[in-house]
């Protein structure tokens, strides 16, 4: 069957009960709150938005194969103060988190997109340094090493895409010079697209790093320092600029 829906809410509930059991008396937290507070961390404003996405297929039946997930944690907290539980913001998170933590262990639950970029640099770095694009202007630089630099910007909020969500890398590479070789430059412009399998509208499955390369950055030459134009001088019969 796989881990679907109704297992994350299970879930969630079992945890969000251990996380409150200790707390002073609360509100009651029934099934049916847990299914509007886990249908808002996945970007839906109700559990019948939830649904009537699932049964569209723009939602997946099964997450098994989730990687990322980004909560939608201004709406869960928007629906949790409408349900009466607005107190109770952080211990729902925490419940969510470690329903997808348990039954989807190799997935990462972030709290928004920033948090998720700082969890693929690294990975995002490593395909842009393996990639024959930026291997090929690395050779001509004669230089060595690689001090990576890049941001990332959204080519479509991750809401609004389907079937594929791409985050577009672009910055620098910084070089060391071997001194003992021809200088040819010792930064390279770098870029990649950041392309994830859409499983659900913030639920993100595998990460392919395409169109990865760099380019060799080319120093503005100043004003100053290029060769002044001659004009003859009529009277010494020299030049002037």
């Amino acid at each position: 069957m796989g881990i679907t829906f109704a297992s994350l809410s299970r879930a969630t509930q079992l945890a969000l009960k251990t996380f409150l059991a200790a707390a002073p008396a609360t509100t009651p937290f029934p099934l049916g709150h847990v299914h509007e507070a886990l249908s808002a961390a996945l970007g839906y404003n109700t559990y019948a938005a939830y649904k009537t996405a699932a049964d569209a297929g723009e939602e997946s039946a099964v997450y098994d194969h989730a990687q990322h997930i980004i909560l939608d944690l201004p709406r869960l907290q928007h629906r949790l103060a409408a349900l009466g539980h607005g107190a109770l913001a952080g211990q729902a998170v925490d419940a969510i988190r470690s329903a997808f933590e348990g039954l989807v262990p190799e997935a990462k639950v972030h709290d928004d997109v920033d948090d998720l970029e700082v969890a693929i640099y690294a990975d995002v770095v490593d395909g842009i340094e393996s990639s024959d694009g930026y291997s090929s202007e690395l050779a001509m630089t004669n230089a060595y090493g690689g001090d990576f630099d890049i941001t990332f910007s959204v080519a479509l909020p991750i809401d609004d895409a389907r079937g594929e969500w791409t985050l577009i890398a672009d910055g620098t590479s910084s070089l060391e010079q071997d001194p003992d070789k021809v200088y040819h430059g010792d930064t390279l412009d770098v870029s990649a697209r950041v392309v994830f399998q859409k499983l659900g509208r913030r639920v993100l499955g595998e990460m392919n790093v395409e169109d990865a390369g760099g380019s060799i950055q080319r120093d503005d030459i100043d004003p100053s320092d290029e060769m002044p134009d001659f004009e003859p001088d009529d009277d010494m019969g020299g030049a002037h600029v």
